[in-house]
């Protein structure tokens, strides 16, 4: 076959154009876009807490500003009278924003009955889309998809890793904090997370021994060398260097990281005033990225 200029000129437009088609989350898995700061070297006080809570940062140039609230997660679901929430809805109308983030899913169409109903429900979450329905502007998802992020996670770790890891984190602490200790109650949401969230929505296959409770404890134990208990579990500490349960913590940050920075720089082609509600932890690794997504020329 003849090459000939046109038939050149088609292959790289062809090559340029499905490059250009890939999804925020598909680009995720790729190499690291935005500049973060590593999990083992933010600063922390001793007991690895921010300076407040919220802690605010704001990163502005010219017209577009990211305002961040970067959040302690409460231990108690029932504490809906905590300053926290106060801060983040005092920042909110100071800064009128075009647009919200939120940490945890799409809300997008998620309907509460009143402010206390958000917050017993769903937390700061909650707050961000009562909020953001005052100003009749929309909330988007900073999370990555979960079954990307899985994807990724399982590609470097086992099963019993992966599950001691992200039941413990995205269950099990929300039970605590729900104070949910009924050993009853407990199993039957620890089967419908593993059934509903991490095969069907996580698309993770899991064989009928990977899927029991007894198989998670037993890898949690293996992992932290201590037995489980609800009562007394504590957070992943990703700011520890050893230990494989706090590696996993970090590269799942790592990647949520990456998808939350992506969504930001994205929303600020179209708006002016991004308004972000996360753990804080994520404020003070991304703080990198943020500076160079609101330096950018647009």
């Amino acid at each position: 076959m003849k090459i000939t200029n046109s038939l050149i000129f088609t292959l790289i437009t062809s090559v340029l154009f499905y490059s250009c088609i890939q999804t925020p989350k598909q680009q995720t898995t790729a190499a690291p876009l935005y500049p973060t700061v590593s999990y083992l070297d933010i600063k922390l006080d001793s007991t690895g807490k921010l300076p407040s809570n919220p802690y605010v940062l704001t990163f502005k140039n010219g017209k577009k500003e990211i305002i961040f609230c970067g959040v302690n997660h409460l231990t108690d679901d029932s504490d809906i009278s905590n300053p926290m929430f106060a801060g983040i809805e005092q920042q909110f109308f100071a800064s009128k924003p075009e647009v919200c983030v939120n940490e945890g899913g799409d809300l997008s169409k998620k309907v509460y009955a009143s402010k206390k109903e958000a917050l017993l429900q769903d937390g700061e979450i909650g707050l961000v889309k009562i909020l953001a329905d005052s100003l009749k502007i929309k909330t988007v998802n900073g999370d990555i998809q979960d079954s990307l992020e899985f994807k990724s996670l399982l590609k470097q770790y086992t099963k019993g890793e992966f599950l001691a890891y992200i039941v413990t984190e995205r269950l099990m602490w929300g039970l605590k904090g729900a104070r949910i200790t009924d050993s009853v109650a407990m199993a039957e949401k620890f089967d419908g997370f593993i059934k509903n969230y991490i095969m069907k929505k996580g698309a993770v296959q899991l064989s009928k021994e990977e899927q029991t409770l007894a198989f998670y404890k037993a890898n949690y134990e293996k992992l932290l060398n201590r037995p489980f208990a609800l009562e007394t579990l504590a957070p992943t500490n990703p700011f520890d260097p050893k230990g494989k349960f706090q590696q996993i913590g970090r590269k799942s940050k790592e990647i949520r990281d990456q998808y939350l920075l992506q969504t930001i720089d994205q929303l600020l082609d179209k708006q002016d005033k991004v308004f972000v509600v996360f753990g804080g932890w994520h404020l003070l690794t991304c703080e990198p990225g943020l500076k160079a997504i609101i330096d950018k020329k647009r």
